[in-house]
């Protein structure tokens, strides 16, 4: 079985991007089935091709009966991460999210752990900094530091500003 990688555009900033391209890829008989280079992009394994729309939802504690909802109301679960969960129907499948306030609720909820995760890794950030600055260790210990303490920085903030801005959107809308 053969399979394809492409890179993501992040669920957290523009899932939109990734849904249609799930879609897309599904036409093609390319199908969602892993997270693909380190995190960066989503896997696909060859199979027929179908037509078929994709939506996500976020549940930190999911068990079998929050799949059971989502199958009975026609949408299949296709891939679990964390607690996102992306899943595919057929078009004209009812959306998962029928008005703004289970959405509103899901975005606040992601919004106020990647803040506390943010906070984190901004003061541990913070505190290499200041430690390097007070002592003299060797260059390239400082930059390993540097760059170890600020990837965490990005892979908590980034989702965090796509999380706040899609909850703004959302709310302007109203």
């Amino acid at each position: 079985m053969s399979t394809t990688s492409r890179m993501g555009n992040g669920l957290a900033i523009s899932p939109e991007k990734d849904l249609a391209m799930f879609a897309d890829m599904a036409s093609k008989g390319k199908h969602l089935d892993g997270v693909a280079m380190l995190g960066h992009g989503w896997r696909f394994t060859d199979g027929a091709p179908e037509d078929a729309v994709f939506d996500l939802a976020y549940e930190g504690s999911a068990s079998s009966d929050y799949f059971d909802i989502f199958q009975a109301a026609g949408w299949t679960p296709v891939l679990s991460l964390g607690d996102t969960h992306i899943f595919k129907a057929a078009p004209g499948t009812p959306p998962i999210h029928v008005g703004t306030d289970s959405r509103r609720e899901e975005l606040a909820r992601n919004r106020d752990r990647y803040l506390r995760y943010s906070a984190t890794t901004v003061v541990a950030f913070v505190l290499v900094i200041l430690g390097i600055g007070m002592t003299s260790w060797n260059a390239g210990l400082e930059v390993v530091l540097v760059v170890v303490f600020y990837v965490p920085v990005v892979y908590t903030v980034f989702p965090l500003v796509g999380y706040w801005r899609r909850l703004n959107t959302l709310d302007r809308s109203r």
